[in-house]
């Protein structure tokens, strides 16, 4: 690689750093944490759900590996370390993938221009998960079955060992299987056509065999069978497990427009740029890239692994089409075409670019406090409130990882039990019997968010705690609210611990802000701050909240007295 060509590829893959070692916001992080705390204190491996009031569960630890090397990063180097941790393999990922498109010929200018945008639509991916392993291993699984498909030699066998290490550090390892089977039938698809470069009929056999070594490899974890036993009939698997799971298991849910807008833009590109490329087309790219563009289309989860795999392939693809749409015309031509095209790449650069680094900053490392009940914990700790606990779902994960074995969490993001999801979202929506669920589960302190993390609606089960004769608010910050029974706590405690109601309400109010700071298009947090501000007749303020809300709402959503006081409200505010 020239100098002139290293330097703005080191560049890229410094901003892409920059802007991916983002501040912990992952609520699932955090029993992962606890997960290796464990697994490294205990020395034996998780076979129940230890942390939660369903504590006889069946749980099937698979991403374990991952679990005990990001508990050793947190104690090498706090949630900075884990958000460095957490840029580093996102950025070796963006980068191997350059050095794909690069060894099947694509031009570095092709490759600069395309792939940082592609890497920037995998945002959804950019959280501290075990996911992240997974989009390293494809990766390095690409490059690997790249180089076999142009240079065949043994190196291929290297799948096998990757395939076991990737089996214990995340289920996605299923992923491998198509991956491969897709340079398998692409090759062989490329031998009976005769489409350079082929591999020999021995060269295929050797493919075909390290596909079916990954079969047994894949099952070489502590779990072996149970991992994909659980995989395949998990509640959780996307439209398949109904509206109820996927209410708060948003990344299971199939792809929309209105959702996922660039993964259309992206896929409607692909499929014109290997229309123009005809017979020239590898195989195994177009099954490789159509799998996952299904893949895509079912989960939202999924996406990243098409992006990644755009990034990778589509450089060829445009030079290719280049070469013979655009080479054979004369230089002024010529100019215009990569003019306007690179104008036109600015508008994506700059819609995907920057939202995300004023909401995340660039190398702002650490820990989101607000995003977690740091200090609600801390009180629960500190006053030794009784329990035991309801918590809201995403919360499960951190207060598990500070207040375990002490507390044990109602629910969090392991749990696939639609069992324990109905009971948990009855309490959360405040359903009638509510309080018969409590009492079942011998409830005596509840913690919970203000807002949902998705929309920012505040929690229906607020309205039914605010003047609940035997509920009590003990605690409330930005973000966090702490209530108790009056009979489980002494009197005098109470007396001086008790809040005011209106607390309840200014958390709200405070929780939202900060949502929409984070996120813009949590729509209903921008109707939680004006319906505030309605209340107390300040329409000034309210106005602008209410034109955000309609704005962002998807087509249906808009709550009908937004609507009604914003046609009230505009001819006013346009004195």
């Amino acid at each position: 690689m020239k100098r002139f060509e290293f330097v703005p590829l080191c560049a890229c893959l410094l901003l892409f750093l920059g802007l991916t070692s983002s501040r912990v916001h992952d609520f699932d992080l955090f029993w992962q944490l606890q997960s290796g705390k464990y697994l490294w204190q205990s020395g034996t491996f998780i076979y129940h759900d230890l942390f939660s009031l369903a504590a006889e569960a069946p749980r099937w630890e698979h991403c374990w590996l991952h679990d005990l090397i990001v508990y050793g990063v947190y104690n090498l180097a706090g949630y900075a370390g884990i958000s460095l941790w957490k840029g580093l393999l996102l950025t070796i990922t963006a980068g191997l993938l350059a050095v794909v498109a690069r060894r099947r010929g694509a031009s570095w200018t092709i490759i600069l221009s395309c792939a940082p945008i592609l890497w920037l639509m995998t945002r959804l991916g950019w959280a501290e998960r075990p996911q992240l392993w997974s989009y390293l291993f494809f990766a390095l699984f690409l490059l690997i079955l790249e180089e076999y498909r142009q240079r065949p030699t043994r190196l291929v066998w290297l799948l096998v060992p990757l395939a076991i290490l990737w089996a214990n550090l995340h289920a996605g390892s299923i992923l491998a299987f198509p991956l491969v089977l897709a340079y398998v039938a692409g090759v062989g698809f490329d031998i009976v056509r005769q489409r350079p470069p082929t591999l020999t009929g021995r060269d295929w056999r050797r493919l075909l065999l390290v596909f079916t070594a990954l079969i047994p490899a894949s099952l070489l974890t502590p779990y072996g069978l149970s991992t994909l036993r659980a995989l395949l009939t998990s509640s959780s698997l996307g439209v398949d497990s109904g509206e109820l799971m996927q209410l708060y298991n948003m990344d299971w849910a199939p792809t929309t427009y209105v959702a996922m807008p660039w993964f259309f833009y992206a896929l409607a590109v692909v499929v014109a740029v290997c229309l123009l490329n005809g017979r020239r087309a590898a195989a195994s790219d177009l099954f490789l890239l159509g799998g996952l563009a299904f893949m895509g289309f079912k989960l939202v989860r999924h996406t990243p692994f098409f992006f990644f795999a755009v990034a990778a392939l589509l450089p060829l693809l445009i030079d290719n089409v280049y070469r013979q749409w655009v080479g054979p015309r004369s230089s002024v031509t010529r100019g215009i075409i990569v003019a306007t095209a690179l104008a036109l790449l600015l508008y994506p650069y700059a819609r995907l670019a920057l939202p995300e680094l004023k909401a995340s900053g660039w190398f702002d490392r650490g820990l989101r406090v607000w995003h977690f009940p740091v200090a609600a914990a801390d009180f629960v700790r500190s006053e030794k409130l009784p329990g035991n606990l309801w918590n809201t779902y995403d919360w499960g994960g951190y207060l598990m990882w500070t207040l375990y074995p002490d507390y044990r969490v109602f629910w969090d993001g392991r749990q696939d039990s639609k069992e324990m999801f109905t009971a948990g979202l009855a309490v959360m929506r405040g359903d009638p019997g509510w309080e018969a669920l409590l009492d079942r589960y011998q409830v005596r302190t509840v913690v919970t968010k203000a807002c949902t993390v998705d929309t920012g609606e505040h929690y229906p089960l607020l309205d039914r705690l605010q003047g609940n004769p035997d509920w009590a608010l003990v605690f409330a910050d930005v973000s966090a609210l702490i209530f108790v029974r009056r009979t489980d706590v002494p009197a005098e405690w109470l007396q001086q611990q008790e809040l005011p109601a209106a607390r309840i309400d200014d958390t709200i109010l405070s929780e939202a802000g900060l949502l929409v700071k984070a996120g813009p298009g949590r729509y209903m947090a921008w109707w939680e701050m004006a319906r505030f501000h309605l209340a107390r007749n300040d329409y000034r303020r309210a106005f602008p909240l209410l034109e955000r809300h309609l704005q962002t709402a998807p087509p249906g959503r808009q709550v009908a007295e937004a609507e009604n006081y914003y046609r009230i409200l505009y001819p006013l505010m346009q004195r």
